[in-house]
């Protein structure tokens, strides 16, 4: 989860992360105490298990990834301002779709 456009999606030492198993079509994830703001989301599926998103030699993940509202990247990852949500008190939900 990152809150900065500098830093989204590949600078995870500046993003809140968290893990979670996913057991079947859909897995939830809960991550308490954000504070409120606006907030980009970079998902990805480690299918080696290898605790990082593998890409090829030009950088195209090799591992299915998903952004938050399914925000589209053209000749790169997708923008800060077009996978950004506010996030205010009380549940923000984001529905994102792992391909």
């Amino acid at each position: 989860m990152h809150s900065s456009a500098a830093d989204f999606p590949t600078k995870d030492d500046k993003a809140i992360k968290s893990a979670v198993i996913a057991t079947g079509d859909k897995t939830e994830l809960s991550i308490p105490n954000i504070a409120s703001g606006e907030y980009a989301v970079a998902v990805f599926a480690d299918v080696n298990g290898n605790g990082k998103l593998d890409s090829n030699f030009i950088g195209v993940p090799k591992e299915p990834i998903g952004v938050s509202r399914d925000a589209k990247g053209r000749f790169g990852p997708p923008k800060f301002a077009d996978a950004a949500f506010k996030l205010g008190e009380g549940v923000t939900r984001q529905t994102i779709t792992i391909k």
